[in-house]
């Protein structure tokens, strides 16, 4: 339940008469938040505390007290690094909709937010607000809720890519929900592999590389390593198969540039499958929180992954399973999910090379601190609700290579780290 103030049906009048004395004037509402929580301090909730610390868990959560109206007002402080102030919204289901603003005024905070259902499983997050808008360090959220649940929590903290000195400081929270919306349906995706090479002049992709355009060459075995030579085709096989077993529980085409043009371009994102890069394995244009583009691109370096990044020298079917596998990641961002922290799911972004060449997928795993240290993201239910489970209801069986391995870290495992930490302007999502 969200708890509601309910609106006085008569309003109660003193009666000033000449000689008798009045009634003081109200205390000037304070300026700047003297604690964590509502902003009207008189507030009360019989779920629980309504300010104050601890709040930096689920189980510790503020209680946000809404009006008739449908909206709170919420602020408080990140008073240090880590800080973390987690809100209790209440239940939301599917067509309410959401707006979260916050204002951090006169502050320096560079704030990040995230909202989670009851089990703490992101739904959604914003670090900053449109490069067009006047507040661009605040963050903001616009939703049309998807899935019920009671309570909803939002997260508050400073973000991991905030500037010395914004780490801290003051913020203000409004919050309005509205109910009637309808959220968008499901809507399926074609991923086209691009292995004929490409120039890329999309600045989300050139600028974070540092170069206008970006050429990428075909996709060549031998390019990559010599061991490979003459193994071209079996590659582009092997990477193929990756992909539809990786997205074969999902409404996911894979098509590839020795396939005939997709009927629907209105719903390809294309992944270039090639070409090197000294310090990334892939690159996305964005996390695009619910595939609202959908014909964004991303980069796969397949001449990256020569052996030597890894402990051992990979077969052309385990080096296809690795490439595919940085390429479902980058896929993933394209459809809205961000990095987790578990070396055996997809959307991981700090384990050893060696760990592309696993059995990974798409599950609920702890997010990345990069984003936010608390919460998990379940990658399969948010695709599920982005882009629908495989319309042909049980999904095709796919082609498990034998060859695949288990990944288990540990103070022993070698090769290359592909944890790449991204600058506050240069926001892309990178393996």
């Amino acid at each position: 339940m969200r708890l509601v103030l309910s609106a006085v049906a008569g309003g109660a009048a003193f009666l000033m008469s000449a000689g008798c004395p009045t009634a003081p004037p109200p205390p000037p509402a304070p300026s700047a938040p003297t604690e964590d929580g509502n902003r009207d301090p008189t507030v009360t909730s019989p779920l629980g505390k309504t300010s104050g610390e601890p709040n930096g868990t689920f189980e510790d959560a503020i209680i946000a007290v809404f009006n008739v109206g449908g909206e709170a007002d919420l602020w408080g402080t990140i008073s240090e690094t880590g800080d973390l102030d987690v809100y209790n919204l209440g239940g939301l289901m599917p067509s309410d909709h959401i707006v979260i603003d916050v204002d951090s005024g006169d502050s320096r905070l560079d704030s990040s937010i995230a909202l989670f259902d009851a089990r703490g499983r992101l739904v959604y997050a914003n670090d900053d607000r449109s490069p067009t808008e006047r507040r661009f360090l605040d963050s903001f959220i616009d939703f049309t809720i998807r899935r019920d649940s009671d309570p909803y929590y939002l997260v508050i903290t400073h973000s991991a890519f905030a500037d010395p000195g914004t780490f801290t400081g003051t913020y203000a929270i409004a919050i309005t929900v509205t109910p009637g919306g309808d959220p968008p349906p499901p809507r399926g995706q074609i991923l086209l592999l691009d292995f004929d090479g490409a120039v890329v002049d999309a600045p989300s992709l050139t600028q974070p590389l540092g170069m206008d355009p970006v050429i990428v060459d075909p996709l060549d075995a031998a390019a990559i390593s010599p061991v490979y030579a003459g193994q071209t085709e079996a590659l582009k096989q092997a990477i193929r198969e990756g992909f539809e077993q990786n997205f074969a529980r999902f409404d996911v085409t894979i098509l590839t540039t020795d396939d005939p043009p997709p009927a629907d371009e209105s719903v390809v994102s294309t992944l270039v499958i090639g070409g090197f890069n000294p310090e990334l394995f892939g690159i996305a244009e964005n996390v695009d929180l619910y595939n609202l583009d959908a014909c964004d691109d991303a980069i796969i370096f397949a001449e990256s992954f020569n052996p030597h990044v890894f402990s051992f020298t990979p077969t052309i079917e385990e080096l296809g399973v690795g490439i595919a596998n940085v390429g479902s990641h980058e896929a993933g961002h394209l459809l809205g999910l961000n990095h987790v922290d578990d070396d055996t799911a997809l959307m991981d972004d700090r384990s050893v090379a060696d760990a592309f060449l696993a059995d990974q997928e798409f599950k609920e795993a702890p997010l990345s601190t990069d984003l936010m240290d608390i919460g998990t993201q379940d990658a399969a239910l948010l695709l599920y609700e982005i882009v629908g489970p495989y319309p042909g209801g049980t999904a095709p069986a796919v082609r498990r290579s034998r060859l695949r391995r288990t990944f288990v870290p540990g103070p022993s495992s070698s090769g290359t780290v592909y944890r790449r930490r991204m600058s506050k302007s240069l926001r892309t999502g990178r393996r």
